[in-house]
């Protein structure tokens, strides 16, 4: 995708990515990080970095006037992360339902230049479908073409 977004630095097994958020409220440390669940299975966990040791505060509102570079930024590292872990999937859900539902918004929005690369399911009433613009998604499932 073409999109501005941030630098990012990665962890050497390329599943925990950092870069910083700038606006109004100062530079903020991000951290995207994703977890291995089971198989071939990631969790994609986004948030503020906190603390010395890098926790990942995914509640947090940070109101830096930024979100679509941050939301970019967070979609390139998908790109890493599946470069690096060939035949992954990754489920991604946003801690809050407001978050979520600003995901959806975002995918749907971006959909045809996601299609190019990924499949995008969409988890409704704990069934999965291809995903479609616009509906009230619980969470998302993305794999690599």
């Amino acid at each position: 995708m073409d999109l501005q977004k941030y630098e990012i630095t990665t962890s050497d097994d390329w599943l925990i990515y950092e870069f910083i958020s700038k606006g109004p409220k100062g530079q903020i440390k991000k951290v995207v990080i994703y977890q291995h669940i089971i198989g071939n299975l990631y969790n994609l966990a986004f948030g503020d970095k906190t603390g010395e040791f890098g926790n990942l505060d995914d509640l947090v509102i940070s109101n830096n006037e930024d979100t679509e570079i941050v939301l970019a930024t967070v979609a390139s590292t998908i790109y890493a992360f599946f470069d690096h872990h060939e035949g992954s999937i990754v489920l991604a859900k946003g801690s809050t339902k407001s978050r979520t539902r600003l995901y959806r918004r975002h995918l749907s929005l971006l959909l045809d230049l996601i299609e190019k690369d990924f499949l995008l399911f969409g988890e409704l009433n704990n069934e999965i479908e291809r995903f479609v613009k616009n509906k009230e998604y619980s969470s998302f499932i993305i794999s690599k073409r």
